[in-house]
């Protein structure tokens, strides 16, 4: 599975890097599609959990550095309008530990295309520019 995802992202990404090297626990995968959009992927083999791998897709809204409590409340309140979709927090990772707020799709490993790939990526820029684009 893990050579699969990498084939369909690099094909699809201007720019891609292994961050956690696949193992029988999963892997993920950093991406770039342009100047203004990137995010991971991450492949969970859920062992001792569910033992269902799942792929998430997951872009990037930035860092949490400037955002306040009252901005995460107001999109605590957009999370339940998303379709197929939710919003996270990273735990600190990175070589400067920065945690970011993340725009995210996860679905069965088994279901994982090429086309699945573009289509969740399309699905949540589609998203971040109707919910998250500045006004």
């Amino acid at each position: 599975m893990a050579q699969e995802v990498v084939a369909v992202v690099q094909e699809e990404c201007s720019d891609f890097e292994e961050l956690v090297p696949a193992s029988e626990d999963g892997a993920v995968w950093g991406f770039v599609i342009d100047e203004d959009t990137s995010g991971f992927v991450f492949l969970d083999a859920n062992l001792g959990t569910f033992d269902v791998a799942t792929v998430t897709i997951s872009l990037s809204l930035g860092t949490l550095e400037d955002i306040t409590k009252d901005d995460l409340l107001e999109l605590l309140s957009v999370n339940g309008e998303l379709l197929g979709a939710s919003l996270t927090i990273t735990p600190p990772f990175g070589d400067e530990q920065e945690e970011f707020l993340m725009l995210q799709t996860k679905f069965l490993a088994t279901e994982f295309s090429k086309t699945m790939f573009v289509n969740s990526l399309n699905s949540l820029v589609a998203q971040i520019s109707l919910f998250f684009a500045a006004e």
